[in-house]
C-alpha cells in the first residue's frame, strides 16, 4: 500500500503538557482523515509538525517518502478580487493553463453565484469557502486543513 504520510512515535511537549505522546499512524494515498477531539488534544500540534512549522521532541514522520519534510502553501485571498479572479490567480500560480474547472470548483464550495462581488465584501463563511476553493485548486494529492469549517453556518458545515 502506498502512503502519503507515515508518523512513527511522534511526541511533542509544551512545558509540562504532552500534546502528542507517541503517535504512530499511516495515511494511505486517496484516504480522507479527520481528527476529532477536545481543545488541547493535539490536533493542531500534529498539523504543525507535519507541515514543518514545529519540530517533535522525538519520533519522526515521512511525507511522500521524504523524512521530516513538508511543503507549506497558505492560500491567499485577494480581498479586492472576486471569487473567480481569486481562483484565476491561484491557477496562474500553479501553472494551470485552463480556467474551465473554476465554475465547478465554485459550485463545489457554494460560491457559484457571487458574481462581481469582491472578497472584501464576503461574510466570514464565504471567505472560508473561498479559501477552501483556493486550497482545492489544482486537485492536490495531500491537503491539510486546520478547522476548515470555522466561521461556516450549520448548513455550510454539513456541505463541507
Amino acid at each position: 500500500m502506498e502512503y502519503v504520510l507515515k508518523t512513527n512515535a511522534l511526541c511533542k511537549n509544551y512545558k509540562n503538557f504532552k500534546a502528542l505522546n507517541g503517535l504512530t499512524m499511516n495515511v494511505p494515498k486517496g484516504a480522507i482523515y479527520g481528527f476529532v477531539g477536545k481543545n488541547g488534544a493535539g490536533k493542531t500540534t500534529l498539523i504543525r509538525l507535519i507541515c514543518g512549522l514545529q519540530k517533535p521532541e522525538s519520533g519522526n514522520y515521512v511525507l511522500y517518502g521524504l523524512k521530516n519534510s513538508a511543503v507549506v502553501e497558505t492560500p491567499s485571498i485577494y480581498l479586492e478580487l472576486t471569487a473567480v479572479d481569486n481562483l484565476k490567480e491561484q491557477y496562474r500560480i500553479l501553472g494551470i493553463p485552463s480556467y474551465d474547472s473554476i465554475p465547478d470548483l465554485l459550485k463545489l464550495v457554494g460560491l457559484e453565484n457571487t458574481g462581481k462581488k469582491k472578497a472584501k465584501n464576503f461574510s466570514l463563511g464565504m471567505k472560508q469557502r473561498l479559501g477552501i476553493a483556493v486550497a482545492l485548486a489544482g486537485d492536490p494529492d495531500f491537503l491539510v486543513l486546520d478547522e476548515p469549517v470555522n466561521g461556516l453556518d450549520p448548513q455550510g458545515i454539513i456541505e463541507m
